[in-house]
Order: C-alpha cells, then structure tokens, then sequence
C-alpha cells in the first residue's frame, strides 16, 4: 500500500465525511433521510470528484464500487437486511469515495471490493449485533451511523 495524498483526495474525503455525517444525524434521529438530501449530495459530491479530476484519475475503482454497491445494496435491501436510506449512502460512498482515499493498492478492482465489502459488513454485523441487544418492539436500527464509522475506519488504514 502506497501513502498517496493529493487535493482530489483530501476533497473527496473530506466532502464525504462531511455528507455521511448529516446522513447518520438524520438516520438516527428520525430513521428517514429524505430522497432530496441524497439527491443534493449526490449532485454536489459529483462535482466534487469531477472538479478535483478524482473520478478521471480513479476511474476503474469508482466504476468497480459503484457496480459491487448497486448489485449487493439492491440484494440487501430486496431480502430486508438494508433500508433504502442505507443503499443510497452506500452508493454516494462508492460515487463520491470509493476507496481507501490516502493509499493506493495498486489494483483498483481489488481495492474497490474490499472497500465496499469492509463497509457493508461492519454495518451488517454491527446492525444484527445491535439487534440482539435490543429490548424494545422498534426494529429500525440506524445503519448509516454505523456506515459513517466504517468508512473513517477505512480511511484510517492507509495509515497504518
């Protein structure tokens, strides 16, 4: 893994810890992030990557995130495991942020499954986790905080 910190990286991350963060307020707080709020986010993250040059430099990896997070978030959300809300904010990850922003593995297909797959299985176990504990009759249990975690988590490993 190679330490790579560039403006595009510095912007995509920053832009998307930014997004999740308001994204995990509204999950928690009201278990419901409005379609115009991802649409905002969408639009503005985009331009984002696209002003940086971050979607031209990292195109394969965003192509790769994109397509993994729209295949297993769709599967997810049919069988009941993910909500809307969760899908859509995995998928801005994947659109805004698809991988490890500050290191390169050098394989960009490997980089963006691993990414997306650590994302949605610290969600996964985290949510099922929480859901054994609970003792109230609510099963809504906000996912995308827990999605915000993994992905300061993720970003955290090019540190190491």
């Amino acid at each position: 893994m190679v330490l790579i910190i560039t403006i595009s990286t510095i912007a995509s991350f920053v832009f998307t810890a930014i997004m999740l963060f308001m994204y995990a307020v509204l999950d928690f707080r009201t278990r419901k992030v409005p379609n115009q709020i991802f649409l905002i986010g969408g639009i503005v993250g985009l331009a984002v990557v696209l002003r940086f040059g971050h979607i031209v430099d990292y195109a394969l990896l965003h192509l790769t995130a994109v397509l993994l997070a729209l295949i297993l978030g769709y599967i997810l959300f049919r069988i009941g495991s993910l909500g809307g809300a969760d899908v859509k904010a995995l998928l801005s990850i994947a659109i805004i942020s698809p991988g490890i922003e500050f290191a390169s593995w050098g394989n960009p297909i490997l980089e963006g499954i691993v990414a997306v797959g650590f994302q949605l299985v610290i969600m996964l176990l985290c949510g099922y986790l929480i859901s054994q504990r609970k003792t109230d009759e609510t099963k809504v249990i906000p996912l995308i905080p827990i999605l915000f975690g993994a992905y300061l988590v993720l970003q955290l490993l090019a540190l190491l």
